[in-house]
């Protein structure tokens, strides 16, 4: 077991009101009741809005944070009073937080990291000559930091947090701000680290998805779903066509889809597009109207959030 909880619970006091000589505060639930676990090999994905409680989560894990309720135990011992034993099993990606030194080559953080963790130098090569190769990442690794764009530090962040070939990988919102090709390369590289626990957290639900074979969404502290991907891939979840016209709209056109609605930009919206209809739409859009550009949207953490709401889940 990596990580088990059992009716785990994160409180915070926030100012409620604050007077010249009095402050009025509130408790509020981080984390509430969250029992869990995690087995060796598992791709979790811990999704949620934000102030949903993954971060709180995350630092329970760590034994950054100590708990208000509840239990917690991360490789079969307790985070908080075993944090340097724990942490030589453990890399951590932040998406906005870098472990590299800014104006050194991400070369030289690595060679730190394998001082610090007593990797062997021919084992530290090979690690690093391989992770390079499947990141697509050797010919950046001996620039300075402070000279990479976002999508080749967060790259090296990645061998960085595999130096010392960690049995846990937890990686924070890792994605954020990357562009396409970017993320499609780093989600081809998860998916090959087999022999590796990986809790994979972030707001966009269809991203994670493409990691992890399980999926937690939280909503206000609370875990309100634990299920596989290939469930969550099955829902028929309405979808939003937005696009962009130089041309007037035919009457037509507007009444077959009475729920389209005219945005201020001057784009036009379809909502509430059933997944069997979708195709039919797209098609009839472009082969009837001029378009200059189209988006289609799933939003299924919000779908899923608002469903499990009128189920009563809060």
């Amino acid at each position: 077991m990596i990580i088990e909880t059992k009716n785990l619970a994160k409180r915070y006091r926030k100012v409620k009101a604050a007077k010249l000589f009095h402050k009025e505060y509130r408790i509020f639930d981080a984390v509430k009741n969250v029992s869990l676990e995690i087995h060796q090999g598992d791709h979790v994905g811990l999704v949620g809005l934000n102030g949903s409680g993954k971060s709180t989560l995350i630092k329970m894990f760590l034994g950054i944070l100590q708990p208000d309720g509840g239990s917690i135990k991360t490789f079969g011992r307790d985070p908080l009073n075993n944090r340097q034993k724990n942490a030589a099993k453990i890399g951590v990606v932040f998406g906005q937080r870098s472990q590299l030194r800014w104006d050194l080559p991400a070369i030289d953080t690595f060679k730190l990291n394998r001082e610090i963790y007593q990797v062997p130098e021919d084992i530290f090569t090979k690690r690093v000559t391989k992770l390079a190769r499947m990141l697509q990442a050797s010919e950046f690794l001996t620039q300075p930091v402070r000279t990479l764009s976002l999508g080749q530090r967060m790259k090296a962040e990645f061998i960085a947090a595999l130096i010392h070939d960690p049995e846990l990988l937890i990686l924070d919102e890792p994605t954020i701000g990357l562009d396409v090709l970017t993320k499609n390369s780093i989600t081809q590289f998860l998916q090959q680290l087999t022999d590796k626990t990986i809790i994979f957290t972030s707001h966009d639900l269809d991203e994670v998805a493409k990691v992890c074979s399980r999926i937690l969404i939280l909503n206000k502290g609370q875990l309100v779903l634990d299920q596989s991907s290939l469930q969550l891939a099955e829902l028929d979840v309405p979808t939003t066509v937005t696009f962009t016209s130089a041309d007037k709209l035919s009457a037509d056109l507007i009444k077959q889809w009475p729920n389209m609605m005219q945005l201020k930009n001057g784009s036009y919206q379809i909502a509430g597009i059933k997944q069997e209809n979708l195709k039919e739409v797209l098609s009839t859009i472009t082969a009837r109207i001029p378009v200059a550009n189209i988006e289609v949207k799933s939003n299924k953490l919000a779908y899923l959030l608002a469903h499990l709401t009128r189920q009563g889940v809060q």
